[in-house]
């Protein structure tokens, strides 16, 4: 079974026990497991790209990157704040 389909038997399992206390907690942590690593990968693509981008404007052409690498820091700052805490679990 795919990681879609195991997140989504959890998460009807939970939508049918809406009134747990601990429903909402466990739904989010099902929900942040199965995205994890999309986010992960994102992460890891954007610092592949930031470093390229260093390495290119770190040679001098007389050419100007900084709107490229202000993309890029933007592009991780709007990265999901929760990734620290997801590598906590």
């Amino acid at each position: 079974m795919d990681r879609l389909n195991v997140s989504m038997d959890v998460l009807r399992r939970l939508a049918k026990e809406a009134d747990d206390p601990n429903c909402v907690v466990l739904a989010e942590r099902e929900i942040n497991d199965y995205l994890k690593p999309e986010i992960d990968a994102l992460k890891a693509a954007i610092e592949r790209i930031g470093k390229a981008i260093d390495e290119e404007a770190a040679k001098g052409q007389g050419e100007d990157w900084s709107l490229m690498v202000g993309y890029v820091q933007s592009c991780r700052e709007k990265l999901p704040g929760a990734i620290e805490e997801w590598q906590k679990d």
